[in-house]
């Protein structure tokens, strides 16, 4: 019976440390991109929370009799941005609409953000509605 035995070959150390190096080099630039969108994501959506609750006091604000529209403009403007963001424009509109004979107040709030990272302007548009109380 004729037995080989295996050697093993053991490759040097420098050169596995170096590819490692390289390899890290091409990975790590889009792992913090992807990080970086990720962020930038949960801001948006974070935003967009904020805004729809801003929305929803404003138009309960708006349907009590005696508010003013410059309360519910001021309520409008309670909401948190996430820093890195910028404002680049607000606007909100009030509507007293009528469904079946029920008198409804209807608040819109257009906000836009400019994000510096995807370098774009982002609209996020939100609509609460409230029974009119001040027509019960």
């Amino acid at each position: 019976m004729h037995c080989t035995r295996l050697l093993r070959h053991k490759p040097s150390e420098t050169s596995e440390n170096g590819s490692q190096i390289v390899g890290f080099a091409l990975v790590a630039p889009l792992l913090v991109t992807l990080a970086l969108m990720m962020m930038q994501i949960v801001g948006i959506v974070v935003c967009k929370a904020s805004l729809t609750v801003a929305t929803k006091q404003a138009a309960h604000l708006a349907a009590m009799r005696g508010s003013s529209s410059n309360q519910v403009f001021a309520a409008t403007k309670k909401y948190w941005a996430p820093d890195g963001f910028r404002s680049c424009g607000h606007s909100t509109t009030t509507k007293r609409t009528q469904s079946l004979g029920i008198s409804f107040v209807v608040v819109r709030v257009q906000q836009c953000l400019e994000i510096p990272m995807f370098n774009r302007h982002l609209f996020i548009i939100s609509t609460a509605r409230e029974l009119d109380e001040g027509k019960l």
